[in-house]
């Protein structure tokens, strides 16, 4: 019978960030959510306002702004928003041309 001298592993690694990597939503999902987080943010006055209406960390906010987003902070914009989910994946929030202020539209 032979001993092993060394450990030996039958399971396939996997990275330890790979569920962190990728996301959930496509890159045109991800860029209407991008649209939306800037449009907050000048409604709510500053980064830090929303994020802490949106209950999440300030980097986590102002980096879905620029890279990528997930889809639990998609969840939270559309929250924050009070719009529908499928409204903000869609682009359909905000309106083009709404004034981030007042909501006021351009378009009549």
């Amino acid at each position: 019978m032979a001993i092993l001298s060394e450990r030996k592993t039958w399971t396939k690694p996997k990275p330890a960030n790979a569920s962190r990597r990728s996301s959930d939503l496509t890159p045109e999902e991800q860029g209407h959510v991008r649209v939306a987080l800037r449009f907050l943010a000048k409604r709510h006055g500053s980064w830090v306002k929303l994020a802490r209406a949106m209950d999440a960390h300030l980097d986590t906010v102002k980096l879905a702004s620029r890279k990528s987003v997930s889809a639990g902070i998609a969840l939270r914009v559309a929250r924050v928003a009070s719009v529908p989910l499928e409204d903000l994946l869609a682009g359909r929030f905000p309106v083009a041309g709404a004034c981030p202020w007042c909501g006021c539209s351009s378009q009549k």
